[in-house]
Formats: structure tokens, sequence, C-alpha cells
């Protein structure tokens, strides 16, 4: 394969940094060619709060994908997310002056660069314009005008928007790796990429990704971003009400939940199975999985209850025909949590996998990522190259991430 490209991502979670390289041809194909995970140790509620810590996180994640890739990358497209993100929509119009009134890729970029003539205040910034539909003399619904023939060309699109301070910080960590930032991208669009298909986002569906320290909730219909939100909880809330409720480190308390943990009581067995040494006990206890669960219930149900309150404002029971897929590792590892959520919710949930890499997804936004640019490097000039690139990438993923799941 001639080498034509290489692009990285790297997705900045609450727990763990990972850093993933690609290789595109000039014939749409891609290779995953290495990837590193680290411990996420400078990054809480999806905000930095630790600079340096952060950096030593991105630079260990970033260096473990170079030596397997035997890569130096130079720049990333980074996944973004937090409560500071905001979508707001708008238009921009633009007229065809040619003679020929054909509607060409450049007319296409003009129209999308006038669409972000906006008023913002002074401390946001421009993440990503997303067109939701072009208009092509009063033609609406067209999702792809290049070639139509017209003489004016319209565009409704979202635009993403985040604070300025959040976006320099990120841009700093990764400046301070020794990177340059390709581009930012809001997670929730790069992992729509990889868990959700076609027909549940015409449809009209909401991912909502319970990770370590937040739960992030977006709602896409057709090419609409119908709600994006951020909730300051995930599942490291559980793990902190464990180490409180049985006086027990946090270590201890997470390794705990990941082997015992049921999140509905009425699920969990009564016989006292579980050792534990609490803080300032001379000697160890037993305690059963109920025990355990009655501790874990009402968090889970606190969550759910907030992913709730923001699915309300969007009217989400006529909305989300496909329903919710749940995603992250925040909670779906808790026997029981996906009936609560269908319990609590009131409409279908699925809990979100691919081929590539079943239930877990540790990369899913790296993946994402790294399609959502491949997408949008023009290498060719027409959509029957990327679809190929599309396949090709599903293809050659898979056999990577069986290494890291299965060795």
């Amino acid at each position: 394969m001639a080498r034509s490209s290489v692009v990285a991502s790297l997705d900045l979670g609450s727990s763990k940094v990972c850093c993933m390289i690609g290789e595109i041809s000039r014939n749409g194909e891609i290779d995953i060619i290495g990837y590193g995970v680290t411990p996420s140790t400078g990054i809480k509620k999806g905000n930095i709060v630790n600079i340096e810590a952060m950096v030593r996180s991105i630079s260990e994640a970033v260096l473990q994908a170079q030596q397997m890739s035997n890569t130096k990358i130079d720049s990333v497209l980074v996944g973004i997310s937090g409560s500071n993100v905001t979508i707001v929509n708008n238009r921009g119009i633009v007229a065809i002056p040619r003679s020929d009134r054909e509607i060409k890729p450049h007319d296409v970029e003009r129209v999308i660069q006038a669409s972000r003539i906006i008023a913002i205040p002074p401390d946001r910034e421009i993440i990503e314009v997303i067109p939701k539909q072009f208009i092509v003399d009063g033609c609406d619904g067209i999702r792809d005008p290049v070639g139509m023939i017209g003489t004016r060309l319209e565009v409704e699109v979202s635009i993403i928007t985040g604070q300025l301070t959040t976006i320099q910080n990120v841009i700093r960590c990764v400046q301070k790796s020794g990177l340059e930032v390709e581009g930012l991208i809001l997670k929730s669009l790069a992992a729509k990429e990889i868990l959700l298909s076609e027909d549940e986002v015409d449809m009209g569906v909401a991912l909502v990704d319970i990770g370590a320290g937040t739960t992030e909730i977006t709602v896409f219909r057709g090419e609409n971003i119908e709600l994006y939100n951020l909730i300051p909880l995930g599942g490291d809330y559980v793990t902190n009400d464990i180490a409180i409720g049985l006086r027990l480190p946090y270590s201890q308390a997470e390794a705990i939940k990941r082997k015992y943990a049921c999140a509905a009581a009425s699920l969990a067995s009564d016989k006292p199975e579980i050792e534990i040494h609490s803080i300032g006990e001379a000697s160890p206890r037993r305690i059963s999985q109920r025990d355990l669960a009655l501790i874990i219930e009402p968090r889970v149900q606190e969550i759910i209850s907030l992913i709730h309150k923001e699915l309300k404002t969007v009217n989400y029971k006529e909305m989300l025909a496909a329903g919710v897929v749940l995603c992250g590792g925040g909670l779906l590892h808790l026997r029981g949590a996906l009936e609560i959520a269908q319990k609590m919710l009131g409409i279908p949930v699925r809990v979100a996998r691919t081929d590539m890499y079943g239930f877990d997804h540790t990369f899913t936004v790296a993946l994402g990522l790294l399609y959502y640019g491949s997408k949008n490097r023009s290498f060719g000039d027409r959509d029957e190259v990327r679809d190929k690139s599309a396949l090709s990438f599903f293809e050659r993923a898979k056999r990577i991430l069986r290494e890291y799941f299965l060795g």
C-alpha cells in the first residue's frame, strides 16, 4: 500500500487517555497501525485540572502508539466534551454566479463558511459546523448538492461552540506533549460513527455515554443534534459511595465494584461471601452482594433519573423512535443497570456493541475520531472512495483490536 497520509486521534477521558494512529492510502483504505492507552491523571468531570499530569498521560499514550506503529506523529484529532459545550443553529446563503449554474465542492465550502458568521460571546469559540441540510433554489432536504443546478445555495447548520479557556487548556496540553491539534471534534459525534446505525439516527436516538466522571447525553435525529449535555456524575461516584459506606480505600472499593457489584438489590445474593477489611477495624469481615447493592442502587437510580430529566426537555418518548443506546465503562458492567434504565426511562434501551470489540468501549471515541477524520480528508473527489474506506476501516480495525482484548 503506497503511503499517503497518517491520521492520529486522541481521546482524553476521566479514567484513561487513548491515542490511535491510522494510515490512509490514496485509494481510500485505512490501516490502524498503533494505539496506546494510559490512566488519565489530570482531568475531572470532563475538565482539565492538572496540566502537567495531563501532559504526562498524553505523552505516554502517544509514545506507546508511536512505538507500536513505528511512526512519529506531529498532530492529532482530539475529542472534546464538557458542560461548557453548546450547540446553536444558523443558516448560510451564497449565490452561484457561473453561467452553467452547476454547484461545485468549493460552493459548498463557501456556504458553510457563510454559516459561521454568527455573533457568539467573546469567551466562546466555534469547535465545529455540522450541515443539517442544503437548500437549492428553495428545494430543501438535500444532503449533497454537488453537481446540482441552481442559482442560490443555502445550508442549515448546527454550530458547536465551547468555552475558550477550556479549549485553550486542551490545546495547551497537546502542544506541551509535542503535538499540534489537527482538529477538535465532539466526542459523541465520533462515537456515533462507530456505535449507531444510519436507521437509528434517522429515526431518532439518544447516545448516552456513562463514563468514570461524567455522563454525556446526545440526541440525534436525522442530521440534527437535538440535545447535548454533560452531567457531572459517572461510575466513580458509585465507587466513592462504596468507599465511604464500607470505609475502604478507593482502590479497594473499585476492585470490589468490578468483581462483585450489582446495580439492583433484588438481583443480588444474600450469601456473605465478600471479604473486606474496613479502615479502623482490626480484622476483616464478610458482607453479601446484597449489602453492596444496597449502597450502589440509589446512586445508579440517581444517574438514570438525571438522564431522564435531560431527555424530558426534548419530549423524548415521541422523538426517540430508536430508543436509547448506552455506552461507556461507568455503569454498564453492573448487572441490572440496563434493566433499571429501561424501567425508569420507559422506552427501548440497548447497550452499545460493535463487531470489533464487543461491549468494551476503550477505543470507541479514538476509532470514531479516526473514521470521522478519514471521511473528511480529500484523497478523492467522490463518495465511492469514502465508502471503500469505511469498509476497509472496520475490517482492519477488528484485527488489531483483537490483539488488545485477547492478548
